[in-house]
């Protein structure tokens, strides 16, 4: 397949799950857990699908604005957005499996917001009277599974894109080392993240035993997405990374990174995230 197909697969599985993604907001996103707390006026475990049901709409929603940088090429502005949308799956994911947390992932945020609620350097939560109710979070702490394997390399390489960071000069030059705009970096790479991404958390929060779908054809539809592109990614994924194997030695070991995390982020393909059956992986 050459790269224009490549792009063009990438290009329509985004569509595919924008177009599903939107109908499940519509349909299926509901605060639970708000509703209720309104009724019984305490807190309890339906806050976890009010949790991820809005992860997934701002995802969504991310999702809609790469793919228009995407048509752009501006590929290093879509990795920022990424890290966004990666952020959300892996705290989706984290309250989903440590539900003693919601506290820290749902009430602190909404107060720290509304600024009832202080953070100091350390990350500690006080409240207006002084008083230590907790501390702050950060996403590395968010990280399970098979994610642990890649997850600090691949936040290690979308973290830049959104500083100041030195680092990521040569994203803005051209080949005599003028700087551009015009540059399109990775456009097969960056589309890979997205999709890799995006389809953690659709297979994580509505391929989902017991999901409120409209009807049977519907969830088969979103299972049959799920599958079509996992697919793809464990056959795609090789072919990336067999480029990142120049003999450059002043990229050796930048290459040998991004190769490891290819791999590991292959295999976590294989991991059963919501309800979907990957018999059709090979192992």
């Amino acid at each position: 397949m050459s790269k224009d197909l490549y792009m063009k697969k990438l290009d329509k599985l985004i569509n595919k799950f924008i177009f599903k993604s939107r109908d499940f907001v519509d349909y299926a996103a509901h605060l639970y857990g708000y509703n209720e707390m309104l009724m019984t006026g305490e807190t309890n475990t339906k806050f976890t699908y009010d949790h991820e049901y809005f992860n997934f709409t701002k995802s969504t929603k991310t999702l809609i604005s790469i793919r228009e940088l995407l048509k752009k090429g501006h590929n290093e502005d879509a990795l920022i957005l990424i890290r966004t949308m990666f952020e959300n799956y892996l705290s989706s994911r984290y309250l989903n499996e440590n539900e003693e947390f919601i506290d820290q992932l749902i009430t602190f945020p909404i107060n720290l917001f509304f600024a009832n609620y202080n953070i100091r350097e350390d990350g500690e939560i006080y409240n207006r009277e002084g008083e230590k109710i907790g501390e702050l979070i950060n996403p590395s702490g968010f990280k399970t599974g098979k994610d642990k394997q890649y997850y600090y390399t691949f936040y290690g390489f979308l973290s830049p894109f959104a500083h100041s960071n030195f680092g990521v000069v040569n994203y803005y030059l051209d080949e005599h080392f003028r700087f551009t705009v015009e540059k399109v970096n990775y456009p097969i790479l960056v589309r890979f993240f997205t999709l890799f991404v995006f389809t953690k958390i659709f297979e994580h929060i509505v391929t989902v035993e017991g999901e409120d779908f409209l009807n049977k054809r519907t969830e088969k539809e979103c299972y049959k997405l799920v599958e079509e592109s996992i697919k793809f990614q464990d056959v795609l994924t090789p072919i990336l990374i067999s480029t990142f194997k120049s003999d450059d030695t002043q990229v050796k070991h930048y290459n040998k990174r991004m190769r490891e995390m290819l791999k590991a982020m292959r295999k976590s393909l294989k991991e059963k995230l919501g309800s979907v059956n990957k018999d059709f992986l090979k192992d």
